[in-house]
C-alpha cells in the first residue's frame, strides 16, 4: 500500500464503513458456499440449486430501481444499520432446515435477504463520497474493492470448513453475527447522512405514491441526460453480458478444455481473488496518478486482453498453471476499472441522486448478466467453448475503447463536494 491508501484507511468514518463491509461480506461468502452444498446434499437436485441462485438475482431486477428513491430520501447511515440488522434476522429460519422438504425455507430466506441486500449496496456507494474528501475518492473505491476480494478469498475457505463442522445452521448463525457486527460499526459513523433534495424535486406533489413516482422518474431523467452516467451504464451493461457468459461457461471450460475438476476450479477462482487483493493494494498508486477515465477505459482493455489469453492458451498447452497466473494478473485491472467506474459515477452525480443512479446501475447489470447467460446457452450449441469465451474476452476491449472515446476527458465534479467532506458531514 502506498501512503495515500493508508491515509484514507485511517480516516475514522471511512474505516468504520470499510471494516463493517469486510466483516459482513465474509459472512455472506461463507453462506454462499454453505447454501448450495446443503441444498444439493438434501435434494440431490441441480435444479434445486439453480432455483436458489435465481432467487438471489430476481429481487435486484424487481425492486432495485425503487430502492434508489428510498436511499435518496432517507439517512443512508441509518439504512445501512437497519438493513444489516434485518439481514441478520432474515437468516434465522435457516435454523429449521433439516431435510429436503425444508427447501422452501432456503428459497424464502434467499429471496428475502436478496430483497434487503440492494439497500446496503446502494446506500454504501451513495454514502461513501460523504465520508472522504473528493481527492481521496478513487483510493476509497479501490479499498472497497480490496475488501470485496479479501472476502471472496477467505469467505469460501472458511465457509467450506464451517459447513463441514457445523452445517448450515452454524454458518447461518455466524453470518447473522457478522451482519450485527457491521451494524454496530456503522452506528459509530458520525454525522447525519440524508441527502438534501434538489430544488426541482423538493416541491414534489403530496401523497406517497405520487411523490415516489415523481422522484423515480426524475432519477431516470438525471441518469439518461448525463453523458458520463449514460456511457458508464451502457459500458457496464456490455461488460455484464460478458460476465454472464463467463459465469455460465467457466466451470465447463475448466472440465472440458483444461480437463480439470473441482480442485482446479477452486484454485482458479481463488487466484482471481488474490489478483483482486493485489489490485486493491496497488490501486491507490494508480488512483492518484491517472484520471478515472483512463483507469476505467485502459483497465477494461487490459482486462479483456488478459481474459482472451487465459481462455485461448489451452489451444497450445493444456495445463492449469498458466491459467492460475493469468487469473492473478487479470484481478489487478479488474479492481482498478471497477473502482474507477464507481468514482466516475459518484463525481458525476449530485448527492441527491446518487442512490437512484447506483440502483439503476445494479438493475442494468443484473439484467445484462441474465442476458449473457442466455447468450452463452445459445452460442454453445453453435461454437466451441473457447470461441464463446473469446467473445466474452472481446467485450471488455470494445467497452474500454468505447469508454475512452465517449467519456469526457475532464470528469465533472459536483458542486456538493464541500458538503461531502468529512467535516461537513459532521456539521
Amino acid at each position: 500500500m502506498d501512503k495515500s491508501t493508508w491515509t484514507v484507511l485511517r480516516q475514522r468514518d471511512f474505516g468504520l464503513l470499510w471494516w463493517g463491509g469486510l466483516i459482513s461480506l465474509l459472512g455472506s461468502r461463507m453462506l454462499q458456499v454453505a447454501m448450495p452444498i446443503t441444498v444439493l446434499e438434501l435434494t440431490g437436485s441441480v435444479k434445486a440449486v439453480a432455483a436458489i441462485v435465481a432467487a438471489s438475482v430476481v429481487p435486484q431486477l424487481v425492486i432495485g430501481p425503487l430502492v434508489g428513491v428510498l436511499v435518496d430520501r432517507w439517512d443512508r447511515r441509518k439504512i445501512l444499520i437497519i438493513a444489516n440488522i434485518a439481514l441478520a434476522a432474515s437468516l434465522m429460519p435457516l435454523l429449521a432446515v433439516h431435510q429436503a422438504r425444508d427447501l422452501w425455507i432456503c428459497a424464502a430466506v434467499t429471496l428475502l435477504s436478496a430483497s434487503i441486500a440492494p439497500f446496503t449496496s446502494t446506500a454504501e456507494n451513495a454514502l461513501l463520497p460523504r465520508l472522504v474528501d473528493d481527492e481521496h475518492l478513487p483510493t476509497a473505491n479501490t479499498l472497497n474493492s480490496l475488501n470485496n476480494n479479501l472476502a471472496r478469498l477467505v469467505g469460501p475457505l472458511v465457509g467450506g470448513v464451517a459447513t463441514l463442522w457445523f452445517g448450515l445452521m452454524g454458518v447461518a448463525i455466524a453470518d447473522a453475527v457478522t451482519f450485527l457486527a457491521a451494524a454496530g460499526l456503522i452506528a459509530l459513523v458520525s454525522g447525519r447522512h440524508r441527502a438534501e433534495p434538489e430544488a426541482d424535486t423538493a416541491d414534489a406533489p403530496a401523497g406517497f405514491l405520487r411523490k415516489f413516482t415523481v422522484e423515480f422518474t426524475d432519477g431516470l431523467k438525471t441518469t439518461f441526460r448525463n453523458r458520463t452516467l449514460l456511457v458508464i451504464l451502457v459500458v457496464c451493461a456490455v461488460l455484464s453480458v460478458g460476465e454472464g457468459i463467463m459465469g455460465s461457461l467457466f466451470a465447463v471450460w475448466v472440465t472440458d478444455v483444461l480437463h480439470g475438476d473441482a480442485p482446479e476450479l477452486g484454485w482458479l477462482i481463488a487466484a482471481q481473488a488474490v489478483g483482486g487483493i493485489l489490485g486493491g493494494l496497488v490501486g491507490g498508486w494508480f488512483a492518484v496518478r491517472w484520471s478515472p477515465r483512463l483507469l476505467f477505459g485502459v483497465g477494461m482493455v487490459f482486462f479483456g486482453a488478459i481474459d482472451l489469453a487465459i481462455f485461448t492458451y489451452p489451444l497450445l498447452l493444456v495445463n492449469v498453471s498458466p491459467g492460475i497466473i493469468g487469473m492473478i494478473i487479470v484481478g489487478v485491472p479488474g479492481v482498478i476499472m471497477n473502482a474507477a467506474a464507481m468514482t466516475l459515477l459518484q463525481r458525476s452525480t449530485s448527492d441527491a441522486y446518487r442512490g437512484r443512479v447506483f440502483a439503476a446501475l445494479g438493475t442494468v447489470m443484473s439484467a445484462s448478466m441474465l442476458i449473457g447467460t442466455g447468450v452463452a446457452v445459445w452460442l454453445v450449441g453453435w461454437l466451441p467453448i473457447v470461441a464463446v469465451l473469446s467473445i466474452q474476452g472481446i467485450t471488455p476491449i470494445v467497452a474500454g475503447l468505447g469508454a475512452l472515446l465517449f467519456l469526457e476527458r475532464t470528469e465533472p465534479v459536483t458542486d456538493d463536494s464541500v458538503e461531502a467532506s468529512p467535516v461537513a458531514a459532521q456539521a
